[in-house]
């Protein structure tokens, strides 16, 4: 271990006794450690104890702990405080500009224990209630860790597609004879992308394009890396015009679908345009973003034809959204008139409830004045309406967080779990079904509770949840929000299968999150999603419709 290894020690162990509210002396002590130790040159693995007291910022204590660092590869003192903090937490420590005072109160007080789970809450505007915090610093926190997560290596694919779409456009735009694509996990839509790749016509000048966005360099299969300070790399694919098309099919991969079509058709060495190689075949073009999905390539390549997959222009209404009522930004006013104004028949409200103290749910009194609310605004409303809903908590009984009373009130239930997320799957499924069997709850929200990047969620046996949905006629979300994306796209086969309708839900707490549904509609094509299949196809008819037979 190298003398800035040791030192980084010294710093973590001062931010996590921080955290703890221990002596500050010690804290300053260690953190003057922490600087000294890097200034050193001589190697303190060659030195004495002895020889560390005397050096700048060290001492006895300090230079004891060196010691065993040295012969042990550990720290004790260190372990001790690691042992005191969840691994995520600790995480969170690693997010620059963010400080253990901050990572405190962000702890402390709303439970948050990863950096995924504090993105998803700065999403959710959690954080501009609590001490020290507010707007500016909440959008201060998601910055930083946009950045953590950029150097993490992966991303969640709305975030790294936009990003490098705007590059593309900018390109396109100064050189329209560059014609560069996404291709491999970008270009199929992945949901989590851990390689950036890109087709490129081979132009003359490329390299010095190219050399505008960042450093280039080849590597040894002959493509180009790229490498930015938003993405360490990028990887580009040279190809010639006439063996575009060809190029631009094998590496959208993935390699076990390119396998199974050759298996079957021929590609053609060059083919300018990758919709020629299905044409070649005789077959319908099929979507990139359905190629990782087994039981539709399998259909696919056995009935030669691709299936109407739902899109953006499908969906009708916009379902489980929060307002000021409850953790939202903008008022209830302002979040149906966004929607109306974009087109949509309807607008499902699904404010927190009351056990979600955290995110200011509605009491029972509170809710029947935002029933007050609706129908006024309703009243002003002719070829639109907002739908009285509420995102009730799945107690860890599974009983839902109103009485029957004020169930029966709502046009629709949403239940989700938020709470107690630490279960077996025996706990976890006795927990949903009870919710899902519940005669008032008409959608299952987010039925894993994952956050990508950042939590797996409870384990679920998902078939025998979905049979329990169609059993009760419940619908099941599809969560759009990127962090999310839960019920995950594999499982959409076996819910069209049993007639389990999707719901695609931005779960939007402000007016721009309505448009996350775009992310849940990719989610959707990947599993193979038809608009019949999709609750919030439904004509504003056709979804009341719904809801009143259940």
């Amino acid at each position: 271990m190298n003398n800035k290894e040791i030192a980084k020690l010294f710093s973590e162990l001062a931010d996590l006794m921080e955290l703890q509210n221990e002596n500050p002396f010690k804290i300053k002590s260690y953190r003057n450690a922490h600087v000294s130790l890097r200034k050193i040159d001589t190697p303190l693995n060659t030195l004495t104890q002895t020889e560390m007291e005397v050096l700048p910022g060290v001492g006895k204590a300090i230079a004891e702990k060196i010691t065993q660092i040295v012969s042990t590869g550990k720290m004790p003192t260190l372990e001790k405080y690691r042992a005191l903090v969840p691994e995520g937490v600790r995480e969170m420590l690693k997010v620059h500009g963010l400080g253990p005072k901050k990572i405190d109160v962000i702890w402390r007080k709303l439970g948050i224990e990863s950096p995924g789970e504090l993105l998803y809450a700065c999403d959710e505007n959690r954080l501009v209630e609590l001490p020290g915090f507010g707007t500016k610093t909440q959008e201060d926190v998601k910055s930083k860790l946009a950045f953590y997560f950029n150097a993490s290596g992966k991303y969640l694919y709305p975030k790294v597609s936009e990003t490098i779409q705007t590059i593309l456009d900018e390109l396109n735009e100064k050189y329209p004879r560059l014609n560069i694509q996404f291709t491999g996990e970008l270009c199929r839509k992945c949901q989590i992308i851990e390689k950036i790749e890109l087709v490129c016509n081979d132009v003359p000048d490329l390299l010095n394009i190219l050399a505008q966005l960042g450093d280039v360099a080849e590597n040894y299969e002959g493509n180009l890396i790229l490498s930015r300070e938003d993405f360490d790399e990028i990887i580009i694919i040279p190809a010639s015009e006439d063996s575009f098309g060809t190029v631009l099919f094998e590496t959208t991969g993935p390699s076990e679908f390119v396998e199974k079509f050759r298996s079957h058709y021929q590609v053609p060495k060059n083919i300018a345009d990758e919709s020629a190689v299905f044409e070649a075949a005789q077959l319908d073009y099929f979507p990139p973003v359905l190629r990782d999905n087994d039981f539709e390539v399998d259909n696919f390549l056995k009935d030669k034809k691709t299936i109407q997959l739902i899109e953006y222009k499908d969906i009708k209404g916009i379902v489980h959204n929060h307002s000021t009522w409850s953790d939202g930004i903008h008022t209830l006013h302002e979040m149906s008139e966004h929607v109306k104004s974009n087109g949509f028949e309807y607008f499902v409200i699904s404010d927190h409830s009351k056990s979600a103290f955290y995110a200011n749910g509605l009491s029972e009194e509170r809710v029947r004045a935002q029933w007050n609310e609706i129908e006024s605004l309703n009243k002003e409303y002719m070829d639109f309406k907002i739908y009285k809903s509420i995102e009730s908590d799945i107690l860890s009984d599974g009983s839902l967080d109103y009485p029957d009373e004020v169930l029966a009130g709502f046009d629709l239930v949403i239940a989700s779990v938020h709470s107690n997320l630490n279960m077996d799957i025996d706990k976890a499924m006795k927990r949903l079904i009870t919710a899902v069997e519940n005669p008032f709850t008409r959608i299952l929200g987010h039925p894993t509770g994952r956050l990508l990047l950042a939590r797996k969620g409870y384990p679920v046996d998902h078939a025998r949840l979905i049979d329990a949905c169609a059993a009760n006629n419940v619908a099941i979300e599809l969560n759009a929000n990127p962090l999310r994306l839960d019920l995950d796209w594999s499982w959409i086969p076996y819910a069209m299968q049993k007639s389990v309708l999707i719901a695609i839900n931005p779960d939007a707490h402000n007016k721009s999150g309505i448009f996350d549904i775009r992310f849940g509609i990719n989610a959707a094509q990947k599993g193979g999603l038809t608009a019949d299949a999709c609750l919030n196809s439904m004509s504003r008819s056709r979804f009341e419709h719904w809801l009143h037979n259940k």
